[in-house]
């Protein structure tokens, strides 16, 4: 799966939104993930970059049920 431009405001909500409302989310090191999100949510060619990093095959299936 890789985020469009089109999609970009709609993924870029929904992460924002797991990050402000799941401490532990994604679950590995989220201080890193959250702090690299910031930086990289300017456009969907980093925002996918970022998410093949921080996100596993759970968590990108809960975005996708969301579209």
């Amino acid at each position: 799966m890789k985020i469009t431009e089109t999609e970009l405001d709609a993924a870029r909500h929904y992460l924002q939104q797991q990050l402000e409302t799941h401490s532990w989310w994604p679950k590995e090191q989220p201080g890193e993930a959250r702090h690299e999100f910031t930086l990289m949510k300017a456009n969907a060619i980093s925002l996918n970059i970022w998410c093949e990093k921080w996100l596993d095959s759970g968590q990108w299936r809960g975005y996708l049920q969301r579209l």
